[in-house]
């Protein structure tokens, strides 16, 4: 059964995300580069990112005043948040295909990112294509399947021990909600608005 067809109103050229800049945290950020430059094949077209509405309103630029403006009423009540990152997960998607990802701490940070995401899915209803549930997660690379998952998780992780000391936990404070825009889909994604979450 093929999927129905993605409505001319969303593109996969914009999203509602959550991104770690350098600014956020210098040493989460470079880990976690240093990490995808070698290991995801998204490095170039993608900052680190979770993304809460993908795929998004197609050119948002030409709307940008009135998305703000829905954002703002969707999470002024939200307050900025520590989000920890204490453990590496993978989703298979076949025999030979597999992510890796940092997984935000389920009963904190997880909760707070699906909050956040399920109050901009009901200020922009429409942007409803895909059904999945919501699981936020922070893409480190791909591998070829389950057992090289593993092996790249356990040389990732030493990474992590490295840089974070035993504890192993990511962290960084999530401030605001970005949009992000690209021109052709080779094309790599730039923040072009921002809403900062209540301080």
């Amino acid at each position: 059964m093929s999927r129905t067809p993605m409505p001319p109103h969303l593109a996969h050229k914009s999203t509602l995300a959550i991104v770690l800049t350098e600014k956020d945290s210098p040493k989460a950020y470079d880990l976690v580069q240093s990490v995808r430059q070698v290991h995801d094949k998204s490095y170039q077209r993608w900052p680190p990112h979770i993304n809460l509405l993908y795929p998004f309103l197609a050119q948002p630029t030409t709307q940008m005043d009135t998305i703000v403006e829905r954002v703002q009423a969707a999470i002024q009540d939200i307050p900025a948040f520590q989000a920890t990152f204490p453990e590496l997960h993978h989703f298979v998607h076949s025999k030979k295909s597999a992510t890796l990802f940092l997984q935000p701490e389920p009963s904190s940070t997880a909760v707070q990112m699906q909050q956040l995401q399920a109050a901009l899915q009901a200020a922009f209803p429409e942007c409803n294509y895909d059904t999945r549930p919501f699981v936020p997660h922070m893409t480190l690379g791909q591998a070829r399947g389950e057992d090289a998952v593993h092996n790249l998780a356990h040389d990732v992780n030493a990474s992590i021990e490295a840089s974070f000391g035993p504890e192993r936990t990511i962290e960084w404070t999530v401030s605001r909600v970005v949009i992000m825009e690209r021109k052709g889909n080779d094309d790599p994604f730039e923040i072009v608005g921002e809403v900062a979450l209540k301080a």
